[in-house]
């Protein structure tokens, strides 16, 4: 695929000192080996990467961007925390994006060989509690999302979808670990999947609403249960 999210990225040797320190921050802050909230020094997240200061520097500078870090002044830098308010709008910036992506996947076409990946991935499923059943599924299942934006046919929406997978990552990483696998999911992954092989944009974009506004409300039931105010940060225990 050409874009991938951070969870399908793998290193690289011709990556550059940069790229490489960027890449195990994100993943550390993903993962949430850095809790959202934790204040941490900028020597202190070099250390964690492996890297020299200026390496580090600029790697913080792009994760600002992301939207993960936060710079302090004269006090290092912050994990940006989990919110409420935050996740609602990234759940519905996902659902607009992903919809018109499965929309244009269905009218364009998905090659063969795609769509029994899509399949294959929809048998993976996890257990709360089982750190590695749940990282096996956030890859499958992310992976069937970048299959279908990769064939959307339209560059910047793939590459935006690909960024949302990234921030959508670390809520689930928080979420999932409460919330027991529910077969309903896979139905309707498979509903999209179906409309994508029938080449039915209209029947792809509903399946993909569906899917995604149910998710929406899962996330939000399980922070809100875990949080009493609107705009609070969400805690990681």
């Amino acid at each position: 695929m050409k874009y991938l999210p951070a969870i399908l990225s793998e290193d690289h040797p011709s990556l550059s000192a940069t790229e490489r320190a960027y890449a195990t921050i994100k993943r550390q802050i993903i993962e949430l080996e850095l809790e959202p909230g934790a204040h941490v020094t900028k020597s202190a997240l070099a250390h964690r990467a492996g890297a020299s200061t200026m390496p580090a520097r600029e790697a913080l500078t792009r994760l600002q961007r992301d939207g993960l870090v936060q710079a302090l002044p004269r006090s290092g830098y912050r994990i940006l925390p989990v919110t409420l308010k935050g996740t609602r709008d990234l759940c519905a910036f996902r659902r607009l994006l992903e919809v018109e992506a499965a929309g244009l996947a269905a009218e364009i076409g998905c090659p063969e060989r795609e769509l029994a990946r899509m399949e294959e991935l929809l048998s993976v499923t996890y257990q709360t509690g089982a750190p590695a059943s749940l990282d096996a599924f956030l890859h499958a299942n992310l992976e069937f999302d970048a299959i279908i934006a990769n064939r959307c046919g339209n560059d910047m929406l793939a590459r935006a979808v690909i960024r949302v997978f990234d921030e959508l990552e670390r809520v689930l990483r928080i979420t999932l670990k409460f919330l027991p696998f529910s077969d309903s999911a896979v139905h309707q992954r498979r509903e999209i999947l179906e409309a994508i092989r029938d080449r039915d944009p209209a029947a792809a974009r509903a399946a993909m609403d569906a899917r995604t506004r149910t998710a929406q409300e899962q996330i939000i039931d399980q922070l809100v249960s875990h949080a009493s105010l609107a705009e609070v940060s969400i805690s990681v225990t």
